[in-house]
């Protein structure tokens, strides 16, 4: 059989696998991003994970477009990442457990500093005096957790303790052993925390349950009942779509 026509079944193979994925010999698993775009303080450079190839991609942007620059080796999944001053950056990876610190004063890019926080880590924030408190949602177990009686592991069965922690790091002194220090550790009722937010002011974060446990969901207002009404009731006119009611001391306005 000629060369030619060899790499032409070939390549018509490969396209078959593009045209028509259910003839794939495997299924692409990957971890739900959180944050996985983040700009410098300067707005001069643009980061994103690139979650299934495990790197950064460092973008320059001060001439109004992206502009490819880089790429970093981080841990295994990066979810979330976000900046802490304009040549530090910190990746959140998944599958790692851990946190890449990375500085872009150098050229390349490196990492200069793994942190290993509990399992499943989803995001973070700097918040705090100079915002140099970094905040890290994560599951309460772990390779890495402190929680880690064999009887026990995780707490999962002391009842009154939550599911989801948020690790705290001092960004400007990490700590010296392996893995890093957190300076704190703080417990949540939920269970698998995910997005962060912090208040204008950085005296306060706020953290997102994604499996709150106790089958609740989010409404808006303006699809619950008053409290001074029977129901189900109508919320719109002519519709009756509602059978919840707002607590008593809450109306609508």
């Amino acid at each position: 059989m000629a060369r030619s026509k060899i790499w032409t079944i070939f390549l018509l193979l490969i396209l078959n696998l593009f045209v028509n994925p259910s003839n794939a010999t495997f299924v692409a698993f990957e971890s739900g991003q959180v944050r996985p775009i983040a700009q410098s303080p300067d707005g001069n450079r643009l980061f994103v994970v690139n979650t299934p190839d495990n790197q950064l991609e460092i973008f320059d942007v001060n001439n109004g477009s992206p502009t490819y620059r880089e790429s970093v080796t981080v841990g295994l999944e990066p979810v979330a990442v976000a900046a802490y001053s304009n040549d530090q950056v910190w990746v959140v990876n998944y599958l790692s457990d851990s946190i890449s610190i990375i500085d872009l004063s150098t050229s390349p890019a490196r990492v200069i500093k793994t942190l290993l926080v509990g399992d499943e880590p989803a995001d973070i924030v700097f918040a705090g005096t100079g915002g140099d408190r970094a905040f890290i949602t994560t599951a309460h177990r772990g390779q890495n957790s402190p929680y880690t009686n064999l009887s026990n592991p995780g707490e999962l069965t002391t009842p009154g303790i939550g599911r989801a922690d948020v690790w705290v790091f001092d960004a400007t002194n990490t700590g010296s052993s392996l893995g890093g220090d957190s300076i704190a550790i703080v417990t949540l009722f939920g269970d698998t925390p995910k997005a962060l937010a912090v208040s204008p002011d950085g005296n306060t974060v706020y953290a997102a349950i994604f499996k709150s446990g106790n089958q609740t969901t989010v409404l808006h207002e303006q699809v619950v009942c008053n409290s001074n009404v029977s129901v189900p009731c109508s919320v719109k006119p002519g519709e009756v779509n509602a059978v919840g009611k707002l607590p008593h001391q809450t109306q609508k306005r």
